[in-house]
């Protein structure tokens, strides 16, 4: 019986053990649910819409080897180093952006090269390196010198963009190879880059389609040599079918009138088909002078974007240009760097727009303008110099400069020549800037980041 009782006892102060902690767990669960419920009517939800991910892009356009452009190169330094030092006051600008591009308008052939002249171009590979080290990720290699070294150094250049893991658009080891898109990925956004080009200086692609191949969207009206390619319909379905691989799909052209400050009609005509057949932003180059920029609303209502020319970005043209000439001989030292971002936007329910989307955003240009002493050398310089410089980042140093220099009460011939060439460099950059801003439109212009400084 004293052992029924002591058995009986237990049972029962370990049910009230069990009670206890189940009643100290839902009075601990219910105060986390009162904290959780105070927390969440204090935090509201973020409002419609708003932006769950992005990922950035900043174009520019020609790079040139000019020959001059190679002794610029091998006057800042050695091999790659020297290259990179023409792209230095520009480069934090592609730095700063999830993805550098540019059109290479040359072959990196120094195994299969047949030399260079006027018109015919080659570099070393310390080019793509420099580019690489300079915030460029993709180049396009569709153009109208993808030829200039023959099919070996058409083939040559696309294995050492390869080797130094430099993306490129538009060239391809077969022609279906060719025309998919180059697709990037960033934040669980996938970015489609198609390139081509409408011109091929009378070259052309093998016969056969399994060799390499460079996109070739020829002008009908302007295909002398009959070299085959895509026509009008054809790249539109291209278009459709990289649109279909990724989230967003811009579009690098060559086209266009070299030195013409406005578009083709028929590629303005062909842009907005682009556009509408699933491209959202397409990068021109070809003209070596600036374009317009335009806005374009698609037929299913997106926002859609076009560069039609972003002119030069490293090259040896308009180099004799002085201030007082006429305004188009510097038209190809006048550039632009491109910038915009893909967003994915969540717009929740019931609104005009609903539902998540990928979208272009934060759409920037920057004016650039392409230093070159060539009128220098031999007088006041010894070095060469050419690279492009972000205008409204040396502008406001120079007028600090000159403030200065003008607080002199008695200036030394030092003092006095630094004020001269000051206030000369001041007066044509704002000349260039008011011209080219005039050219493509203010709309888009945005402050350059303000970490580099001018040396």
């Amino acid at each position: 019986m004293h052992w029924l009782l002591r058995v009986t006892t237990g049972l029962k102060q370990r049910w009230q053990f069990i009670a206890g902690a189940i009643a100290l767990c839902c009075s601990l669960t219910a105060g986390v649910a009162c904290v959780s419920g105070s927390h969440a009517a204090q935090t509201p939800a973020a409002p419609y819409p708003h932006t769950l991910a992005q990922v950035s892009f900043a174009v520019a356009g020609d790079v040139i080897p000019h020959e001059a452009v190679k002794e610029a190169a091998k006057a800042a330094g050695p091999g790659a180093e020297g290259w990179a030092a023409l792209f230095s006051q520009v480069a934090d600008v592609f730095e700063r952006a999830d993805f550098g591009f540019v059109n290479m308008e040359t072959p990196v052939a120094p195994a299969h090269t047949h030399g260079t002249k006027p018109f015919m171009f080659d570099a070393l590979p310390e080019l793509i390196t420099a580019l690489k080290q300079s915030g460029i990720k993709i180049v396009s290699f569709a153009n109208n010198h993808v030829f200039d070294q023959g099919q070996p150094g058409f083939a040559e250049t696309r294995e050492h963009l390869r080797e130094q893991g430099m993306l490129f658009a538009g060239s391809g080891d077969t022609a279906a190879s060719a025309w998919q898109p180059v697709i990037v990925e960033k934040n669980g956004i996938k970015v489609g880059i198609l390139g081509m080009t409408r011109w091929l200086n009378g070259n052309r692609n093998p016969e056969s389609d399994t060799a390499p191949h460079v996109n070739f969207f020829p002008y009908p009206d302007d295909n002398a040599s009959g070299a085959p390619g895509m026509d009008a319909a054809g790249v539109l379905e291209a278009v459709k079918q990289a649109r279909a691989k990724c989230d967003f799909l811009v579009v690098s052209i060559h086209w266009g009138v070299e030195y013409a400050p406005a578009p083709k009609p028929v590629d303005v005509e062909m842009a907005h088909k682009m556009l509408d057949a699933g491209a959202t932003v397409i990068v021109g180059h070809h003209p070596h002078v600036l374009q317009p920029v335009e806005s374009y609303k698609t037929q299913d209502g997106r926002d859609g974007l076009i560069f039609f020319s972003l002119g030069n970005f490293l090259s040896n043209q308009a180099r004799e240009y002085r201030l007082g000439q006429a305004d188009k001989e510097g038209d190809p030292r006048d550039e632009l760097i491109g910038e915009f971002s893909v967003v994915r936007k969540d717009y929740g329910v019931g609104g005009v727009k609903s539902g998540v989307k990928v979208e272009l955003a934060n759409v920037g240009i920057l004016p650039v303008w392409e230093e070159n002493n060539r009128n220098e050398l031999g007088s006041t310089e010894k070095i060469p110099v050419i690279r492009p410089v972000l205008m409204d980042r040396v502008i406001p140093a120079l007028q600090a400069q000159i403030a200065e220099l003008s607080k002199a009460e008695n200036p030394s011939a030092a003092q006095k020549q630094e004020l001269t060439l000051a206030n000369g460099r001041l007066k044509l950059l704002e000349y260039r800037r008011k011209l080219l801003l005039e050219r493509t439109g203010n709309a888009f212009l945005v402050t350059p980041p303000s970490s580099k400084e001018e040396h």
